[in-house]
């Protein structure tokens, strides 16, 4: 390409593309214009704290279902410094799917921004199609982790070239609950079952809706066993985004700090091997008709194409 596109500091380098496609995961560090993260701030912040009642959108307050899956007997993951935060500091753990539906700066960073042209150098694809969004906070003092788990039980998807983008306007450090990734984990060959999210329990225990699909396998206790597995932790300045393939574990600690909000957006993009296939544990989203059949191409007016070689 001759001429970068807009809101873009520099490409993506060729050692980079490798290690995506090696380790399943990598950082490009001061890639974004400050623009686009001014306009990712704004719009993560309107969804969550001005749109969060908006109808027909998935919210989640992961605090609040970690607090009633421990009511009912089921295990989430803590620490003793997470539990020594008092009620009274507590932050939540807020996270919004499909807020490109309701929030114009989010969407336009989902399908008018470069990130469709970044996708497609990684996957070294010709076309690039966005899937969805999904809006993550997590206040000063929260006490909840991301519990290891992969993307792809989650979404209706079958194909390789699929990633998520994970872009914060914020500094984000080990403290205020930077994301780690297992290394080659997208490579095992495995097809993992969803976890509850604050938890390393099935979603298929504890959700009768959702159920287990016969190939998918427990992910294994790496919260308990980290020295057993290659582990990257990723801090991240403003402009900074962190890719990684849908199918390699990833998590993130609890926010400790007492005064920094973490504030992050995933977007989802697919390439040319990717078609529709329904999974049983994946939620139904509101915003999305979800009328396709196994196998089908996607691309459609729900899930737009963003980039093409030509």
């Amino acid at each position: 390409m001759d001429r970068l596109p807009s809101g873009l500091l520099r490409d993506v380098t060729e050692e980079e593309v490798v290690r995506y496609e090696n380790d399943g995961v990598v950082k490009l560090a001061g890639i974004l214009a400050p623009e686009l993260i001014a306009k990712l701030a704004k719009g993560i912040n309107e969804a969550i704290y001005a749109q969060w009642e908006t109808d027909g959108i998935h919210t989640y307050d992961a605090s609040a279902i970690a607090d009633g899956l421990k009511a009912t007997g089921v295990a989430v993951l803590t620490d003793a410094r997470a539990e020594s935060i008092a009620d009274a500091q507590r932050g939540r753990f807020l996270t919004m799917a499909g807020a490109h539906t309701i929030n114009q700066d989010i969407r336009e960073i989902a399908v008018d921004s470069p990130l469709g042209y970044l996708a497609a150098r990684l996957f070294r694809s010709k076309k690039v199609t966005f899937y969805d969004d999904q809006v993550l906070l997590k206040e000063p003092s929260t006490r909840e982790y991301t519990a290891y788990h992969t993307d792809e039980p989650y979404y209706h998807l079958s194909g390789e070239q699929v990633c998520g983008m994970w872009i914060s306007p914020d500094v984000v450090t080990e403290e205020s609950g930077a994301m780690r990734y297992v290394r080659g984990s997208h490579r095992w060959g495995t097809f993992f079952k969803a976890n509850v999210f604050v938890g390393q329990t099935s979603v298929g225990n504890v959700i009768p809706a959702l159920q287990d699909e016969e190939q998918q396998v427990e992910i294994p206790d790496i919260q308990g066993k980290p020295q057993d597995y290659d582990i990257v932790l990723y801090t991240s300045e403003p402009g900074d985004m962190i890719i990684h393939h849908s199918n390699l574990i990833h998590g993130s600690g609890p926010n400790y700090t007492t005064a920094v909000t973490r504030r992050a957006a995933s977007f989802r993009y697919v390439g040319d091997d990717v078609r529709w296939r329904l999974h049983r544990s994946a939620h139904t989203q509101t915003h999305y008709k979800q009328d396709l059949k196994d196998g089908d191409i996607i691309d459609s007016t729900e899930f737009p194409v963003v980039y093409r070689a030509d």
